[in-house]
């Protein structure tokens, strides 16, 4: 298959956000304290809060950009580097989609508490180091194709 890595990226992050989002859903646990607890919120908006209650506005984006992923796939070959990074960003813009569309809102619950300014989740974490990689492989990287 010529986007295993990026299936793979996505389907592990997918799954991972799903089972962590069912466990950790209305957690209210400090794991060190001052730095890291598990708190579950509902976010309504999309990263930091912004556009905070207009969480049905952010569905058609999401879909925007797991569709724009998959017609790129379709045309190209992608490197190592962007595979995982279009996986990490595909796997965790589904997750999010996930819980906007059945519940009008986005679970997060990983708050790192010393920085006093936001809660979020492995979709969401996956979405940044994704969008990082793809980064990264845009300004310092070669054309390489997989063989």
């Amino acid at each position: 298959m010529k986007h295993t890595r990026l299936f793979v990226a996505a389907g592990l992050v997918l799954a991972l956000d799903r089972l962590t989002k069912a466990l950790w859903r209305d957690a209210r646990v400090t794991l060190i304290p001052g730095v890291l607890a598990l708190r579950g919120t509902r976010n309504t908006g999309m990263a930091f809060g912004w556009l905070s209650g207009s969480g049905w506005l952010l569905i058609p984006l999401s879909l925007a950009v797991v569709a724009g992923v998959w017609a790129y796939l379709r045309r190209h070959s992608l490197n190592r580097l962007c595979q995982y990074g279009a996986g990490l960003l595909l796997g965790g813009a589904l997750g999010n989609l996930l819980d906007r569309i059945f519940l009008g809102y986005v679970i997060d619950f990983i708050d790192p508490v010393f920085l006093h300014w936001f809660i979020f989740n492995l979709a969401d974490a996956g979405i940044c180091l994704g969008a990082a990689l793809l980064m990264i492989h845009l300004i310092f990287g070669k054309e390489e194709k997989d063989k």
